[in-house]
């Protein structure tokens, strides 16, 4: 009898036991799930402000229609590099098991949208010399191959998130053409 009672006692605080921990539980995996957005946002924030010291510099000299290899090659390289550097920090995210699976996050997905809208038109006006330079060609392919990373580093953190994105630059697509952008007009669908 004393048994019986020791174990309904037993029984009894180890089932609250567990009832209480179930929230903290919960709560816990959702504190992840968004300090995973904020530090997948962080990276996309650094790609911009990196960007936007990096993009002025290339309209410029595609405006002023002086470019040459040795004006534009360091530019489009710090460009390729700020790509590199976010994609490499999005496989990081990655292989620390801190994977989300979530629906899109439209702030992110106009955060990604605006820095391949500016990196496009940037771009854009480097087209009308690249028959004087040259260079620019494969320096253009590289942008596309880091800039294709980087999507796809996004793609595999937040699914479908791509989709919106994608959505947000419809109206680019035709600039990411005359470009040759072709890896980042697949990743988006365009």
């Amino acid at each position: 009898m004393f048994f019986a009672r020791f174990f309904a006692l037993f029984f009894l605080f180890a089932t609250f036991g567990i009832a209480s921990s179930v929230p903290s539980v919960a709560a816990a995996a959702e504190v992840q799930k968004r300090q995973d957005i904020t530090d997948i946002e962080g990276v996309f924030n650094t790609l911009k402000s990196s960007t936007d010291t990096i993009l002025p510099q290339i309209t410029s000299v595609g405006q002023s229609g002086k470019a040459s290899a040795a004006t534009v090659t360091p530019l489009i390289n710090e460009l390729t590099a700020a790509l590199n550097t976010a994609s490499s920090s999005l496989a990081s995210l990655r292989t620390s098991n801190r994977k989300v699976r979530r629906q899109t996050e439209p702030d992110i997905s106009l955060l990604v949208a605006g820095i391949v809208t500016d990196v496009t038109h940037a771009l854009d006006t480097l087209l009308a010399d690249l028959s004087i330079v040259p260079e620019i060609g494969p320096l253009l392919a590289g942008v596309d191959v880091a800039l294709d990373e980087t999507l796809a580093g996004l793609e595999i953190l937040l699914a479908g998130v791509l989709t919106l994105v994608s959505v947000l630059l419809v109206n680019v697509a035709g600039l990411l053409e005359s470009l040759s952008f072709g890896l980042t007009l697949a990743s988006l669908g365009l």
